[in-house]
C-alpha cells in the first residue's frame, strides 16, 4: 500500500489543526458547489439567463472557490486564502451594484426572490460571510509552517475513498466553472452582454436535475481515478 510520510515538523497537534482546516475548506467548497450548481440549474433547467452583474457575481463565487481548491490540492497557504478574499471583494462589488440598481421601494428587483431576498442579496451575504470566515481561518498561522503539500501528497491518514470524494468535489466545482465560462459566449456573443437577456427554453425540473447530477457523477469518477492513479504512482 502506498504511504506518504508527513513532514517532520507536523506534530500531533499540528496534524489535527491541518485536518480541521482541510475540513473547513472542504465544507466551504461544498457550499460554493451548491451555489454554482444552483446557478447552472436556473440557467439550463429553468432557462433564466444571467445578466452581466450576475456573471460578475458568478465569477466572484468561482474565484472564492479557488482558495479552498488550492488549499486542499497543494497545501494550506496564506496566499490561497488571500485569493478567496480578493474574489469575494470583487463579487461583493457586483452584488452591491445590483442591489443599488433595485433599491427603490417600488422596484420589484431582478429575478425571482428566494426566501424574501433576491439572489444578488444572498450573494452579498455569502461574500461577507466568506471574507469573515477566511479571516478567522487565517488566525491560526501554525497551519502554514507544517510543510503541508495537499491531500494527495500529505493525506494524514484518511481512507482512500474519503480522498476520492474530496477530489471529486474539487473536480465538480471545476467542471461547473468551465460550463459557466463556456456558456458566456453563447449568451453574449463577441459583444457586450445584454442587460436583460431573454430567457431560453430550459430542460425543466427533471432535466436540469439530471444535468447537475450527471456532472456530479462524472466528477466523482474522475476524482476516484485521480486518487487511484496517484496511489499507484507513489507505490
Amino acid at each position: 500500500m502506498a504511504t506518504t510520510t508527513p513532514p517532520v515538523t507536523a506534530d500531533r497537534g499540528t496534524v489535527r489543526l491541518i485536518l480541521t482546516m482541510r475540513l473547513f475548506n472542504l465544507a466551504a467548497l461544498v457550499g460554493l458547489l451548491g451555489v454554482l450548481a444552483g446557478s447552472l440549474f436556473l440557467q439550463f433547467g429553468v432557462g433564466e439567463q444571467p445578466c452581466p452583474l450576475c456573471l460578475v457575481q458568478r465569477s466572484g463565487m468561482i474565484g472564492l472557490a479557488v482558495g479552498p481548491i488550492m488549499n486542499l490540492m497543494w497545501g494550506l497557504r496564506p496566499q490561497h486564502y488571500a485569493v478567496s478574499i480578493l474574489a469575494a471583494l470583487m463579487g461583493s462589488a457586483g452584488s452591491v451594484r445590483q442591489i443599488l440598481l433595485h433599491i427603490q421601494p417600488d422596484d420589484p428587483g431582478y429575478g425571482p426572490p428566494v426566501l424574501g431576498l433576491h439572489l444578488y442579496t444572498w450573494a452579498l451575504i455569502t461574500f461577507v460571510i466568506a471574507i469573515a470566515g477566511v479571516s478567522v481561518l487565517m488566525l491560526f498561522p501554525k497551519q502554514f509552517y507544517a510543510g503541508d503539500e495537499g491531500i494527495l501528497k500529505t493525506p494524514y491518514g484518511p481512507p482512500w475513498w474519503v480522498l476520492g470524494i474530496a477530489v471529486g468535489i474539487v473536480t465538480w466545482v471545476v467542471l461547473d466553472a468551465l460550463v459557466i465560462a463556456a456558456s458566456v459566449p453563447f449568451e453574449c456573443g463577441l459583444g457586450v452582454c445584454p442587460d436583460d437577456p431573454p430567457n431560453i427554453e430550459g430542460a425543466g425540473l427533471v432535466g436540469g436535475s439530471l444535468y447537475i447530477l450527471g456532472l456530479g457523477v462524472i466528477s466523482m469518477v474522475i476524482g476516484f481515478w485521480i486518487v487511484r492513479h496517484h496511489r499507484k504512482r507513489v507505490s
